[in-house]
């Protein structure tokens, strides 16, 4: 087994909405290899409620990074290992900045997400992730409460979220926040301290695994940090290409179970 933990992003690589599964042949690779001693992760953008419901419904069990890498948390107990992200100062000073652009806000408190007026987007995200948000003033609640968020989000035309996210990271530079585009009409604005790279470490080091034993793989621009560290990183085949740029492999399309045809490769192979 030429790798001892396998590292899946979920939305496009693992699994998608709105079905929100795992295929039934990908889920044998895992298996297989956790009964082989191997370490599977699922570190995901997605929140820790929706991650971890997909995750149990799937029959899956030990660690997950949600809200890209910001929490890390066990799917049995739901017992928080790791948790982090905004603090209330940044997460007002980057709604300010972008309050003048045709964006929808969505800040995170916990599980709970807020958002300031509901629209087409704001359904199909809640669809997606099968969770109801809250409708209220986003900056006046995280002002008022002072408030620290998990992540922050805007939703709106495709075309409007790249443009912004390219914008806001040549501006930040990726140091204090970091911007991305991980799925269409979702602008995400991290802590780049608590990110998808943060959590690989962190899993490393709870486990007791050397970074030169742990796959990765991914599909979108939030997958970069994912699979840009000292680990082996693999791109989706019908991935984003700027994640392609800088993967060590590039694998097939999710149509064709990327997760299952690397496990079979790398880990499931002697």
């Amino acid at each position: 087994m030429k790798y001892k933990m396998f590292v899946s992003d979920y939305d496009g690589t693992l699994g998608k909405a709105p079905e929100n599964n795992v295929d039934s042949e990908t889920l044998d690779a895992i298996n297989k290899f956790i009964a082989k001693g191997g370490i599977f992760v699922v570190c995901t953008g997605r929140e820790t409620s929706s991650i971890t419901r997909i995750c149990r419904e799937s029959g899956l069990i030990g660690l997950i990074a949600s809200f890209q890498g910001a929490r890390i948390s066990d799917i049995e107990s739901g017992e928080y290992l790791f948790d982090g992200g905004l603090d209330y100062q940044t997460a007002l000073k980057i709604l300010d900045e972008l309050e003048c652009e045709e964006l929808i806000p969505v800040a995170y408190s916990g599980d709970v997400f807020f958002y300031n007026k509901r629209n087409k987007f704001i359904d199909i995200y809640q669809n997606a992730i099968r969770l109801e948000g809250i409708e209220t003033d986003v900056k006046q609640k995280i002002k008022t409460d002072k408030m620290n968020t998990s992540k922050i989000c805007w939703l709106g035309e495709d075309e409007l979220v790249n443009k912004v996210a390219d914008r806001m990271n040549k501006k930040y530079g990726g140091k204090t926040i970091k911007f991305n585009s991980g799925a269409k009409f979702l602008l995400e604005a991290i802590n780049p301290e608590h990110g998808k790279d943060s959590a690989v470490r962190f899993l490393a080091k709870h486990y007791g695994i050397p970074l030169n034993e742990i796959i990765a793989v991914g599909d979108s621009t939030n997958d970069i940090d994912l699979i840009n560290g000292e680990w082996y990183g693999v791109a989706v085949g019908d991935g984003r290409e700027e994640l392609k740029a800088v993967a060590d492999e590039v694998t097939v399309p999710f149509k064709d179970k990327p997760v299952k045809v690397l496990l079979e490769k790398y880990c499931l192979n002697d």
